[in-house]
């Protein structure tokens, strides 16, 4: 994600300007500036910048003109810059100073500053007003630090400052703002502003100490832009770099040799993630190059990478990975020598699994870098793809683009882009709805969606839920999938294609960079001449009327896949045909006809589906109908597929029936594709193994419906196996369903088994055969069901010792009968002591005077860090000590 950074700069109390000062290692509130964290730590450890007494850093104040010129004149001396003959002026200035009400802890600097043209005397009034320090600007800092510079750096050579308020700068400091921003030490705003009269904070000006003083020390020396990349398998990378004083830079480079960085340093890259028009500054040491800066307002790194999307699994030498853009899962065969980076450092596939199992409420988010190889896989040869490269993050978000199937006031459901994959999206109360960059409302999108085909960007939360929604009439740019175009020619140097009347002509780098695809009932790879063949035909012989193609894209625009068929053929190729298609929730069928709500048009039923025809239907030849002719019809997550069974839901209220069909010039419906999405009424009967439900509702219909292996609840008071039971019949439901029309979500919104009884929650002990709770004495039911976060016990009888052992205190929540029996419990560990055993992947050890037990924890990373610990090995020295553990409001053990 983009950190605001809006000028890099930021005045700090530096190292010696103070008498009591405290080190980063132990500032309490860096995590505030998450963003310059670790520059506040990289300028500490360089000796330049100190906290204050209280253990704080106070990134977000602000800095006087005082203490801005007390850093400049302490970064020139630790880089070894001070001019000769300016320092010890004090004398010469006193006077003005005095006048001007310096601060005397700052007038020595100050002084400097007069003597080195680093300050103007008319500077001077700003410092102070009736004798209180004024806080001082951006554009006012970026004169001081410019001017400082400019006995290195010619300041009249730039190209002309690009700020959106550029003539917001002064005239005079605009100079000294274009040599910072040429040098990669000051930037703009997230919406490419300057801000040059806004006050400097101590963060920001953390952020330029550090730039400035990597430049200075020749750790940040020369910038330029790449015009050139190849990559050579990924084994090394050959680029080329136009420097901005005209010279070119050839490199040869590998991650072997080379550091890449993120502009402000902090984050380390892979050389996989530059790409041609990126900025970058080159750090030499000597003649040799030693790093390089990506100075560019950078998408995420995976966005470079051929793959982009969430790592649903990683194991057995395979990585499972969910596209980005598509929702379709591929798997990669992880390369020998493959390369892992972790929040842009390199790390090991162990730490990656980590990463997975830590996070598993979040999205790993991963570039990959792949190759594809023709080897033998169970005695034939096959194409295998491998993963060479893996650069992974978290997010709490994703984003995700596709065709709008429905929308309401509280869902959107959509077919992701380029796939079959679909998705339906609940509203996070504060979800911001767009149409284009305008932002609207829920009713307008659905307005809009009601009108005709739409397109929908979502961003979903760690949740599940969606927090923003943009809606279009056009597709969203998808550069890994193209649409379908006709092809105008094609030949070594180029592709002419066209699509809505519209030619475009793709010129070719090198054919040898495009992998291409003809379709002989299946998709053939071969070379371009094959390629060039197939398009050309048998002149003997009228082969095609129109050939068809759809080309893959990498992210710099370049064409990286070909596919290519022949009209007749396009339908099996790409699963189109000139049939019109619709999709959408139906309104009813009566008389024989199908009616979205979305549509006026009503679609006329055939009267057998659901058979295998014998005979395969021909696009061109729409009035061949014979009886024996049967067409497919299928209802997601229904047990049976029929006519009887879609009608009977299309016009039933309490259930809500998604369909998408086909149709030909008269209306006919020759495909239906239909599933439900939503539906309420009476739990008749749910088996579990066999992953049925069935359900009536009110009009009197029953359905039997599919379900995934454990749907989930809205309550712990229930789960899957209770609605098994009896007691649950006839209690009535609302059903959520998944994208194959599964029911997901099984919600009880008025229980008869649960009708009559009451729930009670408090610490828990015995009382002789009984369960005391707040007080009160409870009769164990002969089914008590007791389920926890904090262990994994589930018997009535272990549960008994560990509420008898006095070193172990448990909260319980608990349903009670009208015969006060305890029927169900969810019980917490709250508190416990005794000698500890072991850590163990997420779980604790520990032996009390009863015996051992085993509890929960948070995850690995977070409860190393609540201990204080580096490593999970260091719980080795905790063995046989004496400890108490600390569980959170989850039930997990969080420090010990």
């Amino acid at each position: 994600m983009k950190r605001k950074m809006a000028m890099a700069l930021a005045a700090v109390l530096v190292a010696g300007s103070l008498p009591v000062t405290v080190s980063a290692a132990t500032f309490t509130d860096i995590n505030e500036v998450s963003w310059a964290s670790s520059t506040i730590q990289a300028v500490s450890d360089k000796g330049l910048i100190n906290g204050y007494e209280d253990g704080t850093f106070r990134a977000k104040n602000n800095v006087t003109y005082s203490e801005a010129m007390v850093m400049i004149y302490n970064l020139m001396d630790k880089t070894g810059n001070l001019k000769a003959g300016a320092t010890n002026t004090l004398p010469m200035y006193q006077s003005v100073l005095n006048t001007y009400k310096i601060p005397t802890w700052s007038q020595s600097t100050v002084a400097y500053g007069l003597s080195a043209q680093i300050l103007m005397a008319s500077d001077l009034p700003k410092f102070t007003t009736n004798g209180v320090a004024n806080p001082a600007t951006r554009q006012d800092v970026a004169v001081m630090f410019g001017r400082a510079l400019s006995a290195k750096y010619d300041i009249y050579a730039g190209t002309g400052v690009k700020y959106n308020d550029v003539w917001r700068i002064s005239d005079d400091a605009m100079p000294y703002v274009d040599l910072l921003t040429r040098l990669g030490i000051v930037s703009g705003d997230d919406n490419g502003n300057f801000n040059p009269t806004a006050n400097i904070t101590r963060a920001e000006m953390a952020v330029m100490m550090n730039k400035t003083y990597d430049l200075l020390t020749n750790d940040l020396a020369n910038t330029g832009e790449i015009t050139q990349i190849v990559n050579h398998d990924g084994n090394y990378y050959d680029i080329d770099v136009k420097m901005d004083n005209g010279e070119r830079n050839k490199l040869t480079i590998s991650d072997d040799n080379i550091s890449i960085y993120n502009k402000d340093g902090s984050k380390e890259m892979p050389i996989s993630s530059l790409t041609k028009g990126d900025k970058v500054s080159l750090v030499f040491d000597g003649m040799v190059i030693t790093k390089i800066y990506l100075l560019d307002e950078e998408a995420s790194a995976q966005e470079k990478y051929d793959a982009v999307g969430y790592i649903y699994s990683l194991k057995d030498g395979y990585l499972n990975l969910e596209s980005e853009n598509t929702g379709e899962t591929t798997k990669y065969k992880i390369d020998t020598n493959c390369t892992y980076y972790l929040g842009g450092k390199k790390t090991t596939e162990s730490n990656i699994k980590n990463v997975i199992s830590d996070n598993s409420d979040k999205y790993v988010y991963a570039g990959l870098y792949t190759e594809t190889k023709n080897e033998k896989v169970d005695g034939k040869r096959q194409d295998v793809l491998y993963a060479k490269a893996v650069y992974v993050t978290v997010k709490d978000e994703y984003t995700q683009t596709g065709e709008v199937t429905d929308f309401s006031s509280t869902t959107v459901s959509y077919k992701a882009s380029g796939s079959n994959a679909r998705k339906s999206v609940d509203f996070a109360s504060d979800c911001e709805f767009y149409i284009g960059d305008k932002k609207s409302s829920a009713k307008n999108l659905e307005e809009m969606a009601e009108s005709g085909t739409v397109y929908v960007k979502v961003t979903v939360n760690s949740k599940g839920k969606a927090t923003k929604v943009v809606m279009t009439e056009d597709k969203f740019t998808d550069n890994t999938a193209s649409s379908t175009y006709t092809v105008k020619g094609f030949n070594k140097d180029r592709i002419i294609v066209s699509r809505g009347g519209t030619s475009t002509t793709y010129e070719f780098g090198s054919t040898s960079d495009i992998t291409y695809y003809i379709w002989e009932g299946k998709w053939n790879e071969v070379s371009f001449r094959g390629a060039e063949s197939f398009y050309d035909g048998d002149d003997d012989k009228q082969d095609y009327n129109t050939m068809y193609a759809r080309m893959n894209f990498d992210k710099s625009g370049k064409i990286t896949a070909i596919y290519m068929v022949k009209d007749n053929e396009r339908e099996a190729a790409f699963g189109e045909s000139e049939a019109s298609e619709k999709k959408g929730t139906v309104e009813s069928i009566k008389d024989g006809k199908l009616k979205f709500k979305t549509s006026s048009t009503e679609y006329k039923l055939l009267n057998e589906y659901n058979i295998d025809p014998k005979d395969k239907y021909d696009p061109d030849n729409e009035n061949m109908y014979a009886n024996h002719f049967k067409y497919p019809l299928t209802i997601g997550g229904a047990q049976t597929s029929s006519l009887t069974v879609l009608t009977r839901m299309a016009n039933c209220d309490d259930v809500t029936l998604y369909a998408e069909v086909r149709a030909n010039s008269n209306n006919e419906l020759t495909r239906i594709d239909a599933r439900l999405t939503a539906a309420e009424g009476k739990l008749v009967e749910y088996d579990k193994g066999k992953k049925e439900f069935t359900l009536e509702t009110p009009d009197g219909s029953q359905f039997k419906l599919k379900t995934v292996s454990n749907p989930k609840t809205d309550s712990d008071d229930y789960d899957a196996e209770d609605l098994e039971t009896t007691g649950y019949r006839g209690s009535s439901v609302k059903l959520e369903f998944n994208n194959d029309g599964e029911i997901s979500k099984i919600i009880v919104t008025d229980s008869k088994y649960n009708s009559g009884t009451k729930r009670v929650k408090g610490t828990a002990s015995v009382d002789g055969s009984k369960i005391k709770i707040d007080g009160k004495s409870y009769s164990w039911d002969s089914k008590t069901y007791i389920t926890s976060s904090s262990f994994t016990y589930s018997s009535k009888d272990m549960f008994e010792r560990m509420l008898k052992d006095k070193d172990i205190e448990v909260y319980v929540e608990a349903t009670i009968s009208d015969k006060d029996k305890v029927e169900r419990i969810n019980a917490k560990v709250k508190s416990a002591e005794g000698e500890f055993v072991e850590y163990d992947n997420g779980s604790v050890t520990i032996e009390t005077d009863t015996r051992s037990w085993v509890f929960n924890t948070v995850s690995k990373n977070t409860l190393l860090k609540n201990c204080g610990l580096d490593d999970e090995k260091e719980f080795e020295k905790k063995e046989g000590k004496n400890v108490t553990l600390e569980f959170n409001s989850d039930g997990l053990v969080e420090e010990l």
